[in-house]
């Protein structure tokens, strides 16, 4: 006679391993309010922030229900700054949540540069970010902005933890002749440098490179 093999036969070594391969939203959508036993297990598992411009609000605010008693075991965030209904969700993640334990972040197309430095001051104060990347598409208004100020606390910051650092948007660097000093715990640095030939030449890569010779 066959035996039937019940949700909860299995051990928590098998738990542990299926969650590795879900992001939070999945996670605690499928699996939050199923039995005292998982839900004890979610308590202890490493978290994946992941949400994409197919994510709805209700999603989102399904996940910001849930991250108060957790935020403390988010160890990756990869957001997309956009979703449906075109709400900006970094300001809203950061503004209510510190990752004490944050190890990678990824910020994609990001609604306002300007609005974001407060947020990057934040995360770097995280003493376990390792890799942090910010990508914006080509769009007009981005490329006419002045993002100096972002790219200054980005580079200057004394974090003993970040190793790679990737700055993917419009950026001439035309200051950087100015910095003192360039986080020298980097060990991986991707700029992107923008701008017509009459701002931007081999000097100011020069310039990046001087600063640079650590990494």
């Amino acid at each position: 006679m066959n035996r039937k093999t019940h949700l909860e036969d299995l051990s928590n070594e098998i738990f542990f391993e299926i969650f590795d391969y879900l992001h939070m939203l999945h996670i605690f959508t499928g699996f939050i309010l199923l039995n005292k036993r998982i839900s004890n297990i979610l308590k202890s598992i490493p978290l994946h922030i992941v949400i994409s411009f197919g994510n709805s609000r209700q999603q989102i605010d399904f996940l910001l229900s849930h991250l108060t008693s957790h935020e403390d075991q988010v160890i990756s965030i990869n957001i997309l700054d956009r979703i449906r209904d075109h709400s900006s969700i970094i300001h809203l993640l950061f503004n209510r949540h510190n990752f004490i334990n944050l190890k990678s972040c990824k910020f994609i197309s990001i609604q306002s540069m300007t609005k974001l430095n407060n947020i990057i001051k934040q995360i770097g104060n995280l003493n376990k970010l390792v890799i942090l990347e910010l990508i914006q598409p080509d769009r007009k208004d981005l490329n006419e902005n002045n993002n100096d100020e972002l790219t200054r606390i980005l580079l200057t910051n004394k974090s003993s933890s970040l190793r790679s650092l990737k700055l993917q948007y419009p950026n001439q660097y035309l200051n950087i002749s100015n910095y003192t000093f360039i986080n020298s715990n980097l060990i991986s640095l991707h700029l992107r440098i923008s701008g017509s030939s009459s701002t931007v030449s081999v000097h100011t890569v020069l310039q990046i490179f001087r600063l640079c010779y650590r990494i």
